[in-house]
């Protein structure tokens, strides 16, 4: 990889990082919140799911480089016509 891809593959991971920090603290929160409001959690947990349909995503596109990375493309073109 060049130093312009290593560069954006780290911004990536770090955008990514800074969304799951950001998960896990408001939500702990929420949770905080909701429990002290009346006791016992009651509407929490579609907060967690909600947002949490949208962090899974961008876990799994950034572990595996997405199902249209362009590299991986070109590596399985290589081997094939090696």
């Amino acid at each position: 990889m060049t130093e312009k891809e290593l560069r954006s593959r780290a911004k990536e991971i770090v955008k990514f990082k800074q969304h799951l920090l950001m998960y896990l603290l408001i939500n702990a929160g929420f949770f905080g919140i909701d429990y002290l409001d009346n006791g016992y959690l009651n509407w929490t947990y579609f907060v967690v799911l909600g947002w949490g349909v949208g962090i899974f995503p961008h876990y799994i596109t950034l572990k595996s480089g997405g199902i249209f990375s362009v590299e991986k493309e070109m590596e399985r073109l290589k081997k094939s016509q090696g």
